[in-house]
């Protein structure tokens, strides 16, 4: 039984596979049928195969003459969001509180009225770590950081001066 899984979004593809030469070829097959069969071709230049800690450099050297493609440490994203991390989330989410900062800080708050900030937070500003919390927990410092950026955008504070934020 071959324990194959993958990820697929438009033309980006993430196959996994045990580190054996049997599914590794079976894999293979796999691909060939579906080039024979959509006529379309994988590209063996832009293909990488990533290895565990754990597997040996002589599986690594047949399986990569096997699939004929390179071996590549980590994949660093996979639509936008990680594929490996280590202990520290904190540094590996940063990027999402700084996309919401560019984001907040490419409007002048001063110039939109209270309707046209709640549009920009709900539609553009809260969307972006939606789908990184459809499948990470996110640090609860994080989401700590992401309401104070929204709290502050959405009443006006900047850095020289502060606001009251009304509380419900």
């Amino acid at each position: 039984m071959y324990g194959a899984s993958h990820l697929l979004f438009a033309d980006d593809s993430v196959l996994v596979v045990r580190a054996n030469k049997e599914e590794c070829q079976a894999l293979w097959v796999i691909i060939s049928c579906y080039e024979a069969t959509s006529g379309k071709q994988i590209y063996k230049d832009k293909s990488e195969v990533v290895f565990s800690r754990n597997v040996r450099d002589d599986q690594t050297e047949a399986i990569r003459s096997e699939l004929q493609t390179v071996e590549t440490n980590y994949h660093a994203k996979y639509l936008g969001l990680p594929t490996i991390f280590g202990r520290s989330k904190k540094a590996v989410f940063e990027g999402i509180k700084q996309r919401i900062w560019k984001k907040l800080q490419g409007y002048k708050e001063r110039l939109l009225s209270q309707p046209g900030k709640e549009i920009l937070l709900k539609s553009i500003a809260q969307v972006i770590p939606t789908y990184a919390m459809s499948i990470f927990k996110l640090p609860d410092t994080l989401l700590e950081k992401l309401y104070s950026l929204f709290a502050n955008f959405w009443w006006g504070s900047t850095n020289h001066h502060k606001r009251m934020h009304w509380q419900s």
